[in-house]
């Protein structure tokens, strides 16, 4: 099974450690409803191999889960490329 080292971005102090109050933190995520979900070879935790690249695709409950104790500023999704790739742009900040 693959798995991530270390914990999670919402339980890390090290955004808070990095960012000043009220700081931005951005990332990108592939979603539940990107074509790809659930295609190829499963490893549990929401990541499918496909086409030799192991892709983490984020449903709206981790996201949530992953800002708590920061404030969610935006949850913005995306498309990129031809399938098109769904995504989404997380934009929180830390709390002032």
């Amino acid at each position: 099974m693959i798995r991530t080292p270390g914990p999670t971005p919402g339980s890390s102090p090290l955004g808070r450690r990095v960012l000043r109050p009220g700081g931005t933190f951005v990332y990108t995520v592939r979603h539940t409803g990107d074509a790809h979900f659930g295609a190829g070879t499963g490893h549990g935790d929401g990541i499918w191999e496909h086409g030799g690249f192991a892709v983490h695709f984020f449903p709206r409950e981790l996201v949530d889960r992953l800002a708590e104790g920061w404030h969610l500023a935006e949850v913005h999704p995306f498309e990129e490329g031809e399938l098109p790739r769904r995504l989404w742009r997380i934009t929180q900040e830390t709390p002032r």
